[in-house]
């Protein structure tokens, strides 16, 4: 983590030494030797953040952040003063005046940088020196094995007693089915799942299973305890009941895979267990030797990782292992700690905390069997995670273990996460925003920052790290939750390497204010006045903090709380306020935070509107606007708007009047909503950074008469979703045809003749109708000519809705609400072969049985524009 800070660090201090032509050379070169300097001990950071666990390398690398941050903080503070200075000098009688007092005020703040930068070489000098005073460096090239010897902890994590074992019965079944059946051919399993849900007891369970005796040869190698490839094919070796020992050892990684092909090709069908395997390298080095004899033989594969999972084989049978049931929780718990009758309630609650996670239920059993008193009891549920840690530290080297493994981007955007209150829903759309606006996320050519981040949340859910909410047809994920063990995990990380700190009042803690002190980050779940109280009227976190939310629903936002944060936190690059449903209105003050990336504001009472000031066109660096989370509040946009180059995204349920949005903002990528009159008055030509649009129309004036064009739509080359809400009627949709990204579209309006869907191109997956008239002509025969849909939704339907052989063979969530007397619903018994989403308002008697039996649609409407 704190190699990502200074690499970050040596990137902006580089590029202000590129664009700042015009500073003092003595400051240019200490700017300069600072960016060296901050590369070199680069390395020795690296190296370091194997040995956190040593006081002294930890307190020596948290030095070398804090100067990072500092140069970054200096950097932008003197950037911040430019800008304003620059807008001072623009227009009015007293120019002349105002150049000549700019001019001195950049000159005193070049002097100010300068003795910043002077005192931070100062400090690079003496991490220097205790570098070589404590011998950091000769303790980082001493013990090169430390991150072998943490996997190796992995091992005490398993709980491979039978005893123990609960559950895994719909696991076990399904698995022996495909070990036991008759095909002759070489048989992979890949077992995946977050570390401690019991891969490696499921793999024990079926590996010692009666119904696979009939395999006499058999191994079992743990790849985590030593990931050298030759000694996990000497494993394997020996236990096949080779001798030899000292021939083994002398031999080669390719001669060990000759031989042990040959052993397995001399002997009878065999079944080998190959646990937790971290890189899919592992296997594609040793697959080889296990050759298909066409005898039935076996190969199981343990995994944390859902990429490794799926990258053995194409043939391979991929088994995602889930957390374990309520009931199959509480039998596992009782099957040690076996609670008297007075403490049940408590230890259901504990239990419950734990979220189905084997391993942390085994330990809590455990801790629990100690003292079986009321007040033991309380005292470890109102301080799970701490007693849970204290009883064993396998847990939290198993957690620790799988960040390590992230790299240095992720790990920071990993422990955000920290910021959400528990069982929070965390939406992925606003979640990448976000990362984007903190600068996690790396740049790289040619791609959009927000497909980098997405690409950090699909690393996360392949390392089972958090877990899918809700997800699309094709596979996006639209929101997750992440695991209340883990995510104690990921507060606790994030305030010790000062990623943030969280204010929460209704927790007890006995020095609030040392969990938010030097945190760049703040979040406050609750009493946002006793927040300000607990900082107290002067503080170094004003001028540090770079981050501010508000993550819980509050009561009404005062004007003087509002205006408190503008004027505070005059450096804040995010300023996330969406989860307030009620505030008194929007400062000018605004206007003076000039460094901020992300916006997200307030909501109000349904009575009023939201207007936000004309300050806001201070804001040249803004590059998301975010409306409230709450869908009741209407904003009134200053014509200031189009001031803001920098804007990439603008997310709002209602707006009254325009966007007051201009043609040359070519740097937005979203856009909800906008009113069809202003969107036909933008020059669209140069809109290719256009991933999302609403476009919706007041009611019209002539009873849904107007005729729309799409003609401006035709230049938005890299469209992906798009939402149509008219009243009146398309001309045509073949402009459409020429978004040859477009993947969702939802339609609220009428169309001249159904054939036009046709001209939607091929690229649509996800489709909705909403029928806005009374006609009752049938739609399906074009829609089933749309043969990529995976999700279709049609809403209000009056027309007779056939499904008919064959028809939609990709299709897998379906949602229909028919609407009229004269609506029906017919599927024929082979259409719809891919289905396995179904809902419906229709009579059940018009249901095939096969549709009933599967499970609802996920509500995907609140999402439709992720």
């Amino acid at each position: 983590m704190v190699d990502a800070a200074v690499s970050f660090a040596i990137e902006k201090l580089g590029e202000f030494v590129s664009q700042q032509v015009n500073i003092r050379i003595g400051v240019k070169d200490g700017i300069e030797w600072l960016k060296d300097e901050l590369g070199y001990l680069l390395i020795s950071v690296k190296a370091a953040e194997a040995h956190q666990d040593k006081d002294h390398i930890r307190l020596w690398t948290d030095s070398v952040k804090d100067v990072a941050n500092q140069a970054v903080i200096i950097l932008e503070r003197f950037s911040s003063q430019q800008e304003a200075q620059a807008a001072d000098e623009q227009g009015g009688v007293l120019d002349c005046m105002r150049r000549f007092i700019c001019i001195c005020e950049k000159e005193a703040n070049l002097f100010d940088i300068g003795n910043d930068i002077e005192s931070l070489k100062q400090k690079i000098i003496g991490i220097k020196s205790r570098r070589d005073e404590y011998h950091i460096s000769d303790i980082i090239i001493a013990t090169p094995e430390v991150q072998k010897r943490r996997r190796a902890l992995l091992r005490a994590a398993s709980f491979d007693h039978e005893k123990d074992v609960v559950g895994f019965g719909d696991d076990v079944r399904t698995l022996l089915a495909k070990l036991c059946n008759e095909d002759p051919s070489l048989g992979l399993i890949s077992i995946h799942g977050m570390g401690g849900l019991g891969k490696s007891t499921l793999a024990s369970k079926l590996y010692h299973s009666s119904e696979l005796g009939h395999f006499k040869s058999r191994a079992w190698v743990c790849v985590s305890e030593d990931y050298d490839i030759s000694h996990v094919l000497r494993k394997i070796i020996k236990c096949f009941g080779v001798e030899g020992t000292d021939l083994l050892n002398k031999m080669e990684e390719v001669e060990l895979l000759g031989h042990l092909r040959k052993i397995l090709l001399g002997g009878d069908h065999y079944l080998v267990v190959i646990d937790d395997i971290w890189d899919v390298e592992v296997w594609k080095k040793i697959k080889n030797a296990f050759p298909d004899k066409k005898n039935g033989s076996r190969v199981i594969i343990t995994t944390r990782n859902k990429i490794v999972a799926e990258g053995v084989e194409d043939t391979c049978l991929v088994h995602e292992l889930g957390f374990l049931s309520k009931d199959e929780s509480w039998q596992l718990f009782c099957k040690r700690a076996k609670p008297p009758p007075n403490l049940e309630m408590l230890g259901k609650e504990m239990v419950d905390k734990c979220g189905g996670l084997p391993l942390a239920i085994v330990i809590l059993s455990g801790l629990l069997l100690q003292k079986k008193t009321y007040k033991f009891w309380s005292d470890v549920k109102d301080q799970l995670w701490r007693k849970l840690k204290g009883e064993s530290s396998e847990i939290q080297e198993l957690l620790n273990l799988s960040y390590d493994d992230l790299s240095c981007h992720i790990r920071q955007c990993f422990l955000y996460l920290a910021r959400y209150p528990e069982d929070h829903t965390i939406r992925v759309r606003k979640l990448k925003l976000l990362w984007i606006a903190e600068e996690f996320v790396e740049e790289q050519d040619g791609v959009d920052m927000e497909d980098v981040a997405e690409d950090y949340v699909n690393e996360l859910i392949n390392r089972n790290m958090i877990q899918i909410e809700v997800q699309t047809a094709d596979g996006q994920v639209l929101s997750f939750k992440i695991h209340d063990l883990v995510r104690d995990l990921v507060i606790a990380m994030a305030r010790e390497k000062k990623i943030l700190g969280i204010f929460d009042s209704n927790k007890h803690h006995p020095n609030p204010i040392r969990s938010l002190q030097g945190q760049a980050r703040h979040s406050i779940y609750n009493r946002i006045g006793e927040y300000f109280k607990l900082l107290g009227p002067n503080s170094d976190d004003n001028l540090n903090l770079r981050s501010l939310a508000l993550t819980t629903h509050t009561a009404i936002l005062k004007i003087e709380e509002t205006k408190l944060m503008y004027t505070r936190f005059q450096y804040l690059k995010v300023l996330d306020l969406t989860s307030v449903d009620e505030s008194e209105g929007m400062p000018d003050e605004i206007g003076d935070l000039v460094l901020l990336r992300f916006l997200g504001l307030m909501g109000t009472d349904y009575s009023r509107c939201l207007v936000i000031p004309p300050s806001i066109g201070k804001l040249k660096r803004l590059q998301t606007l975010h409306g409230s989370d709450s869908d009741e509040t209407i904003y009134v946009f200053p014509k200031e708007i189009c001031e803001l180059k920098e804007l990439r995204h603008m997310i709002f349920f209602q707006i009254e009047g325009n966007l007051n949005i201009g043609s040359d903002q070519t740097k937005l990528q979203t856009i909800t909503r906008i009113i069809y009159k202003e969107w036909c008055q933008i020059e669209t030509k140069n809109w290719t950074n256009l991933h999302t649009l609403i476009i919706s129309e007041e009611e019209s004036p002539d009873n849904g008469k107007e005729e729309y064009s799409l003609e401006s739509i035709a230049n938005l080359t890299s469209l992906r979703t798009l939402v149509l809400v008219l009243d009146g009627v398309i001309s045509t949709m073949q402009p459409l045809s020429s978004c040859k990204h477009l993947n969702r579209v939802g339609l609220t309006c009428r169309m001249k003749d159904p054939a036009e869907l046709s001209f939607l191109p091929d690229s649509v997956t996800d489709l909705t109708l909403v029928f806005t008239d009374y006609s009752k002509e049938e739609p399906m025969p074009i829609l089933g000519s749309l043969s990529n849909l995976t999700s279709l939704c049609l809403i209000y339907c009056r027309a007779k809705i056939v499904f008919s052989a064959d028809d939609f063979p990709c299709l897998q969530f379906l949602r229909i609400e028919l609407s009229g007397d004269q609506s029906e619903l017919q599927v024929d018994d082979r259409a719809l072969p891919s289905l396995r989403a179904f809902t419906s308002n229709a009579d059940r008697e018009m249901i095939p049985q096969r549709l009933k039996s599967l499970p609802p649609v996920p509500d995907l409407e609140k999402y439709f524009w992720d």
